[in-house]
């Protein structure tokens, strides 16, 4: 079914979706793809602000790679000091701007207290607003932003932050778009990142977690701002998938019924627990960030320096799949140097003791016994 049909399990869906996600946020429109949930979030940003033609990102931000979000996303465009395969379209989505996050680990501007991060979190605050100011060439329509950044290395922002963009945003009529693609449905340990922080945007998209794997997204928007019209601006084949749908709705009877927030949470917090103990032993786990099942490690080849080891975390990755593990890549450095760990929801202690036990086979291995 495609996207102009009104049939039953997409409007159960949307109701169950709208009960559990914050208040005002009642109405959904399903497509396919986080990119297409994204252009379609975009979409709707125009229609509310209809002579506001500009759009802020941040440094490291990935949203896809489909034709409007080349200008959006950062990752797929530079990495490892090149220009990648979708820069070469880029230049016509031009109406991008980009601002650095907060990345308390090693902070975008010059700061006075490299372990202050209240100055790191109101730097990044100042940047924005000074862009908004004068760094546009007329109103800005749209604020789109990932509030934990996966693949631009695991950053995790402080509820300071994310409340001071929703803020800035309020002031200067901006519509703000939270990517949650790789947040919401349980990674975070809650159904979204605005439940884990408490602060809540106009507009969320969500993918991946949110049918198990079988095709489907989705655009959460605020009863606050207009939706998309059934009028064909947003039609997709397959962007009405009643299979999906109910598959999506069991999930989230699953969750529930199985505690599997609760195990997220848990399993997870000991997971960085341990790690943290493990890098003791290894200083070349320059950092650990770690929400729930949304854990990364940076590897540097000198802690006091933070030189980001690029070979050594690629090495981690193809000694991991040499010994029965998947480990996910991302960073902004220059290149690849934070190792993800991100396993299933349904992970107990005890698989978690096989992750480390196969992570430190993967180091002893990488940069020896320790």
């Amino acid at each position: 079914m495609h996207t102009g049909f009104f049939t039953i399990p997409r409007y159960i869906l949307a109701e169950r979706i709208a009960e559990v996600f914050p208040e005002k946020m009642n109405r959904v429109l399903f497509t396919i793809g986080g990119s297409m949930a994204n252009e379609a979030a975009l979409k709707i940003a125009m229609i509310n602000r209809p002579d506001a033609h500009n759009f802020i990102a941040l440094f490291g931000a990935y949203h896809g790679t489909s034709f409007l979000m080349t200008g959006a996303t950062h990752m797929a465009t530079y990495a490892y000091e090149k220009w990648l395969g979708p820069a070469q379209i880029a230049h016509h989505s031009y109406n991008f701007m980009r601002v650095p996050p907060p990345y308390y680990y090693r902070p975008y501007t010059e700061v006075s207290n490299p372990a202050n991060a209240d100055e790191v979190d109101n730097n990044a605050l100042k940047a924005l607003e000074t862009q908004i100011k004068y760094g546009s060439t007329g109103p800005v329509c749209a604020m789109l932003m990932e509030p934990l950044q996966g693949s631009g290395g695991q950053l995790i922002f402080s509820k300071k932050y994310l409340q001071g963009v929703r803020d800035i945003c309020t002031k200067y009529n901006i519509i703000l778009i939270w990517d949650c693609i790789q947040t919401a449905f349980g990674r975070m340990g809650t159904w979204s990142a605005s439940e884990y922080y408490g602060v809540t945007p106009d507009i969320m998209t969500v993918s991946k977690c949110i049918a198990a794997g079988f095709p489907l997204s989705a655009v959460i928007i605020s009863d606050d701002i207009e939706g998309m019209k059934m009028n064909g601006m947003d039609l997709h084949t397959y962007g009405n998938n009643q299979l999906s749908q109910i598959v999506a709705l069991k999930q989230m009877e699953v969750f529930k019924r199985d505690g599997i927030f609760e195990n997220v949470k848990k399993v997870g917090r000991y997971l960085g627990d341990e790690l943290v103990k493990i890098q003791k032993r290894y200083p070349v786990m320059g950092d650990i960030r770690a929400i729930g099942f949304h854990i990364g490690i940076e590897f540097v080849k000198d802690p006091a320096t933070k030189e980001p080891d690029f070979e050594g975390c690629a090495k981690m990755r193809v000694v991991g799949f040499k010994n029965g593990i998947i480990f996910g890549d991302g960073g902004v450095c220059g290149g690849k140097n934070v190792l993800k760990i991100k396993p299933p929801l349904i992970t107990t202690q005890k698989e978690a003791d096989m992750i480390l036990e196969k992570y430190l086979t993967c180091l002893a291995e990488v940069y020896g016994k320790n």
